[in-house]
């Protein structure tokens, strides 16, 4: 391996191991928010914050798993990992991530609040509805570069799709909810801190499960 392929695949476990821990962490701050809104009461403006910090947490899941898109693809093409290549573009977690953002930003100023924030729970629960099955397969790539034996990759398939079922459901469960809170404007911010709390819980334990593998890889 020369040594620019090292700094590169460096580079992208740096990109993915802090996109992980931010994802980890900013899914506790979504769950603590909810629980402090919650216990508040109706809060438009914790469920603002937790709706910004939970866009920034997609936005860190699109830029870990499109640097893990790049160091599989560099692995498979027999490419130098000097550059970090997103697949021509930013992932769909990567922009849901940033309107999120935009619209807890909205809320947040006051702007129809409501509206805003049970948009950005329906969307961000769309985000990982559709994420899911990517994620199974850049797992399923995983394993099979990484020369793992059958029984191993089997037992690999059945950790994703268990992970990968809970994350269906939470983003089900927020899109649900969301659709009912622009239903029932008198209780959208309490039931869009219902949906955080889903979403919040689903990011934390991916994040936390990443971050896991990457410290396993970098105590090798």
């Amino acid at each position: 391996m020369t040594t620019s392929q090292v700094r590169g695949e460096r580079t992208v476990l740096e990109v993915e191991s802090a996109g992980s821990v931010i994802e980890a962490g900013a899914g506790v701050a979504v769950i603590a928010l909810g629980i402090i809104g919650l216990a508040r009461g109706d809060s438009g403006f914790i469920t603002a914050i937790a709706t910004i910090v939970l866009g920034a947490a997609l936005f860190a899941q699109g830029g870990a798993i499109a640097a893990q898109y790049s160091k599989l693809t560099a692995l498979i093409s027999g490419g130098t990992m000097g550059a970090l290549e997103l697949g021509g573009g930013m992932g769909s977690d990567i922009i849901a991530g940033a309107a999120v953002i935009v619209l807890g930003i909205l809320g947040l100023i006051g702007f129809a609040p409501g509206i805003l924030l049970a948009s950005a729970v329906i969307t961000a629960g769309a985000t990982l509805l559709l994420g899911a099955a990517a994620i199974e397969r850049l797992a399923m790539f995983k394993a099979n570069a990484a020369g793992l034996s059958e029984m191993a990759q089997k037992l690999t398939h059945a950790t994703i799709a268990s992970a990968v079922t809970g994350q269906i459901l939470a983003g089900c469960g927020a899109v649900v909810l969301g659709i009912i809170a622009l239903a029932m404007p008198a209780h959208a911010i309490v039931l869009s801190l219902v949906a955080l709390l889903v979403l919040g819980g689903s990011i934390m334990v991916s994040g936390a499960a990443l971050t896991g593998r990457l410290l396993q890889f970098f105590e090798r």
